[in-house]
């Protein structure tokens, strides 16, 4: 497989990201949605591989790569994997508001309109997913102007099958 590197640019007010095969999650829950109702429906789709769901330690203005064909780095603050599916060419990465827009409106759809950029494009297969968090969250945030590295690297190795998620990553129920 060709090399593919894509810097993502993530809002997040509820300290949550994911990768989603949103040609494969069906992301309505119900109207009323409780907490129980949704995380049930996040482990669910977990298990069937078309979603990853993290935590990311804080609220914040995220910087995402994603990164195909290259090694995980062998440095960062905390790491998980799991496996994730493309079944139609397309991974989404996304916030937790947009996977709650969706789960409550069943006329919603990912990606939303305004977050296709976060759209990236690569082969139909499954894939082992890395998810680096480099840097602890709690650390120095003053200066985020002048970051240039990720906040998150997430690497996906064609053909690799961890086991599915039970829970979201660095996520306390």
């Amino acid at each position: 497989m060709t090399q593919l590197r894509r810097r993502f640019e993530v809002t997040d007010d509820s300290g949550f990201l994911a990768l989603v095969d949103h040609h494969a999650y069906d992301g309505f829950v119900d109207k009323q949605w409780t907490y129980d109702t949704l995380f049930a429906h996040f482990r669910a789709a977990m298990a069937q591989r078309s979603l990853l769901l993290w935590g990311t330690g804080r609220e914040g203005f995220w910087t995402v790569d994603v990164v195909v064909g290259e090694p995980a780095p062998q440095a960062g603050f905390r790491r998980t994997s799991g496996p994730i599916q493309v079944t139609s060419g397309q991974l989404h990465v996304l916030n937790y508001e947009s996977l709650t827009m969706a789960a409550q409106f069943a006329d919603v759809r990912l990606p939303e309109p305004y977050m296709r950029d976060l759209v990236l494009e690569l082969p139909t297969g499954s894939y082992g997913c890395e998810i680096v968090q480099l840097d602890d969250p709690d650390g120095d945030i003053d200066d985020e102007s002048e970051r240039e590295r990720p906040h998150f690297l997430v690497t996906l190795t064609a053909g690799q099958q961890p086991e599915p998620w039970s829970q979201p990553a660095w996520h306390d129920d």
